[in-house]
């Protein structure tokens, strides 16, 4: 079962976001974290939710790839 998370962690997702379009690698655990977030936190805005989305598509489209 995945946790949610704390909504003073918007800073830490927003530097998961960064480092991954920048190194173009996100590890899955960070990726399990977003996805939860997206799903389960009230406290992001829209404009969180439209950078974790462009993660997501860079994963889709192989700019960013998923590691263990």
């Amino acid at each position: 079962m995945v946790s949610s998370i704390p909504q003073n962690s918007v800073h830490n997702i927003q530097a998961m976001v960064t480092a991954a379009m920048h190194q173009g690698v996100l590890s899955r655990r960070d990726h399990l974290t977003l996805s939860t977030a997206m799903l389960s936190n009230p406290g992001l805005t829209a404009r969180d939710r439209q950078h974790i989305n462009q993660v997501f598509d860079s994963i889709r489209a192989g700019r960013v790839r998923l590691t263990d």
